[in-house]
């Protein structure tokens, strides 16, 4: 099935906004990490993935191997601790209900 990309940035726009509500007011206490949302996507055109990623507000380097074939998806906001482990979880929740595969990876720094 081929992939929409249109509606993979609608999709990230709702994810980013939903991250963005988890965090508001939350303390940002808590063990820094660099937990991250890892969106897989199997025989998707890169470029268009990375552009939907861009549109949508995002951060990602580049599709990555490590850990298998994937997208590492910053999330919004500056949170270090325990905001940016809710914004990661949301966005991953959020991506899951539109019916995307997605992982978190979780990192302590």
């Amino acid at each position: 099935m081929a992939t929409d990309y249109k509606k993979l940035t609608d999709d990230l726009i709702r994810a980013k906004s939903t991250a963005v509500a988890s965090t508001s007011g939350s303390d940002d206490g808590g063990t820094a990490n660099r937990d991250t949302m890892v969106l897989r996507i199997p025989r998707a055109k890169e470029d268009k993935v990375l552009e939907a990623i861009k549109a949508a507000g995002l951060h990602c380097r580049g599709k990555s191997n490590w850990l298998g074939p994937g997208y590492f998806i910053y999330p919004p906001g500056g949170g270090q601790g325990n905001s940016r482990a809710k914004a990661v979880e949301a966005m991953a929740k959020s991506m899951e209900s539109d019916g995307w595969k997605v992982h978190i990876y979780y990192q302590m720094d």
